[in-house]
């Protein structure tokens, strides 16, 4: 069997529903198979978990796709974003995805459930994902699947006939009689009674759909790492070898030139030492000892800086950058060095602060800087000028 289905319950009370086939027989449990190493396994969630929505998008850049279609439909489902998970399809022609939304905390259950059970590689995708092309609207045992305007999504079976008729497609075509009878019109096909007949119709939509048409709901912090396989590792085997060649011959080369460093090093490690006692005698030729000392009298010759006339200097500076806000200030009393963290709107800024400084007689170091939104974190050390 290549892959084990799990029919995911509406409800935590009642058991998943797994089946599979092999040779075209179809098999269904309601425990996990013995042999289920062997499958790629495929978890159905209840469409009526996972709302759908068309979102246009105009970024590109996978990150940047997800931030803004989460936000988008935000307002479509009134709750904050941090309890939310999406899943984005492929952009249409008209630049516009599909949006999957189901709670944060229902796929973290999924997913803890699926990975107890050994099943966390496993794909994870709604139930109206996996609609028959046939039919617009299917009768299923827990819910009801409709497509309206091209776009399919799930309702409960308790929903009012009066409701249901408003929700499905005028003239549509309707899997499954007690369904039909409700929406007042004949039955196009047959739906599915039973639980196994609904999964079975699921995968067969799943095993024959276009690679990456249906949208999987592993995205963001449930991403699949892809794995390479046998064929993609026996392509890269030649190039492999090659690098592994070159590399011999690379640190053979080294080799070579680390041993004529060697003797030159001896050489300029005792020429060092004579240096160091003239000019440091109280070191006894010790290099870390000396260099402590050198560093300790030119800390001496740096202006240390007081930290009132380094913020005062910094306030004055900032003139020349438009909204720049100063978010931290430490002061280092045994550098005489005071660090500043200044919330600006470009990298451009963090330099003209800096020129700015300097032209006060002051010393300015540009720290790390990072991008916060639209705007630049930037961090600035600032010490007197050397004398």
């Amino acid at each position: 069997m290549a892959n084990l289905y799990i029919l995911m319950p509406a409800s935590e009370a009642d058991a998943p529903l797994f089946g599979w086939h092999t040779n075209g027989i179809w098999r269904f449990a309601e425990t996990v198979p013995e042999d289920a190493d062997d499958v790629f396994p495929v978890a159905i969630v209840p469409g009526t978990a996972v709302t759908r929505h068309s979102v246009q998008i105009a970024a590109t850049r996978p990150a940047e796709v997800r931030q803004a279609a989460l936000y988008a439909v935000e307002d479509d489902v009134a709750e904050p974003v941090d309890r939310l998970h999406i899943a984005v399809g492929r952009p249409a022609e008209d630049g516009t995805r599909d949006v999957l939304v189901t709670s944060a905390s229902d796929m973290a259950g999924w997913m803890a459930w699926l990975s107890a059970n050994q099943l966390g590689s496993c794909d994870v995708v709604s139930a109206h994902s996996l609609m028959p092309e046939d039919a617009d609207a299917f009768e299923a045992p827990d819910e009801i699947l409709l497509r309206r305007d091209g776009r399919a999504f799930a309702v409960d079976t308790s929903l009012p006939d009066d409701v249901l008729r408003l929700l499905a497609p005028t003239h549509g075509r309707v899997h499954g009689a007690a369904l039909a009878r409700r929406l007042g019109t004949t039955p196009a096909g047959e739906g599915a009674v039973t639980g196994e007949g609904y999964l079975k119709t699921l995968a067969q939509v799943y095993e024959t759909a276009e690679p990456g048409s249906i949208i999987s709901l592993r995205q963001g912090v449930y991403a699949r790492r892809r794995r390479m396989g046998l064929e993609s590792a026996s392509r890269w085997r030649f190039a492999g070898l090659l690098a592994a060649a070159a590399a011999i011959l690379w640190l053979a080369s080294i080799g070579l030139e680390t041993a004529a460093y060697h003797s030159q090093a001896d050489a300029l490690r005792t020429q060092t030492v004579d240096l160091i006692s003239t000019a440091v005698p109280s070191s006894n030729g010790n290099v870390d000892a000396a260099l402590t000392q050198l560093r300790q009298s030119q800390r001496i010759g740096t202006a240390s800086v007081r930290p009132t006339i380094a913020s005062a200097a910094l306030y004055q500076a900032l003139a020349v950058a438009e909204g720049a806000e100063i978010r931290t200030l430490r002061y280092d009393a045994a550098t005489g060095q005071l660090t500043a963290l200044v919330l600006i709107s470009n990298y451009a800024e963090a330099d003209a602060i800096a020129a700015q400084l300097e032209t006060a007689g002051l010393g300015v170091t540009l720290g790390q800087a990072r991008q916060t939104g639209d705007q630049v974190l930037a961090e600035l050390t600032i010490e007197g000028a050397a004398s």
